[in-house]
């Protein structure tokens, strides 16, 4: 596949204790992939995107799309000419326009090409409604419609999912990947939620301090991780030896096991149990699916999965 977007050497720096927010950083976007940066607030990744849209200008690097260099250090192009479009938070539609107006606001679209975008994002016969006539997932798809019918080198979506609650948040996470699949499009994706980047990305590069810190697909980050920084990032985990580290899910409770323990803690979270179990004066976490397990009983235990090693 093509790169779309190039990222190299890339820095930006907040005088303000003197902060770095984008630290050398060097990326690779490919062509037709949902990619995710994927830190905490602070960790410099909503910075990040708006270098890429030019709303932020960098210290030092490159940024080119599609082969065209649009920021270096004799180059900077006004985000009108990078050919990216960006979504977000709060979508930002106009109320006093309709979803037609709203959706061709600022672009030389033609009437075909409204078309097209309004059959793809399911808002076919919604054209003539104003925004608060809609529901929060189709809000979601205007803006998103809005973003593409000038159809961008690349798609930023800078935390589009985040002020959503639980169950509106899950049904709007899968519409959103099959829009972006649809239009064949590119697509930066900014958020500080795990389930989103496992959902959503065909990469993920974790972010922290203004440095990426591994990038590659969910499983191979979650299973593989290059730090123990990312590896408690993505997932609960319990100390078993110095510098030897093991998740919940890849200890079995089970008659056969090969060591002892006392269950300390057991809570319910809906498809699983979380054990806390003492072994040999160690606390280790465990997740489970036994509902006849009680505190205090003694259990044996193994190690079903790879322990992890930093």
């Amino acid at each position: 596949m093509n790169d779309i977007v190039q990222i190299k050497k890339l820095q930006k720096i907040f005088c303000k204790g003197n902060i770095c927010i984008a630290n050398n950083i060097n990326l690779s976007i490919q062509e037709g992939e949902i990619f995710t940066i994927l830190g905490k607030s602070g960790s410099g990744k909503t910075t990040f995107l708006r270098m890429i849209a030019g709303l932020e200008t960098p210290d030092d690097g490159e940024i080119i799309i599609d082969n065209n260099t649009v920021f270096s250090k004799n180059k900077n192009l006004e985000p009108k000419d990078r050919e990216v479009a960006v979504v977000f938070q709060n979508y930002a539609l106009l109320p006093h326009l309709t979803i037609a107006s709203n959706i061709t606001f600022g672009s030389k679209a033609s009437k075909k090409d409204l078309d097209e975008v309004l059959e793809k994002t399911k808002l076919k016969g919604q054209e003539n409604k104003f925004p608060h006539e809609l529901s929060g997932g189709q809000q979601q798809r205007v803006a998103l419609a809005r973003a593409i019918i000038n159809k961008p080198k690349i798609l930023l979506l800078d935390e589009p999912l985040s002020n959503i609650d639980t169950e509106l948040r899950s049904h709007l996470r899968v519409e959103l990947k099959e829009m972006i699949k649809a239009f064949n499009i590119t697509a930066l994706f900014i958020t500080h939620d795990k389930e989103d980047a496992f959902y959503l990305s065909d990469r993920i590069a974790i972010m922290h301090g203004g440095n990426i810190l591994q990038v590659g697909t969910a499983k191979e980050i979650y299973h593989h991780p290059n730090d123990l920084y990312c590896a408690n990032f993505l997932g609960k985990m319990t100390q078993i030896e110095t510098n030897s580290y093991i998740r919940p899910e890849h200890i079995e409770i089970c008659l056969d096991g090969e060591f002892e323990a006392i269950i300390k803690e057991i809570t319910f979270y809906g498809s699983f149990y979380e054990i806390l179990i003492i072994s040999n004066k160690k606390e280790l976490l465990v997740h489970s699916f036994d509902d006849n397990l009680k505190i205090g009983q003694k259990i044996k235990y193994k190690f079903n999965g790879e322990i992890l090693k930093f």
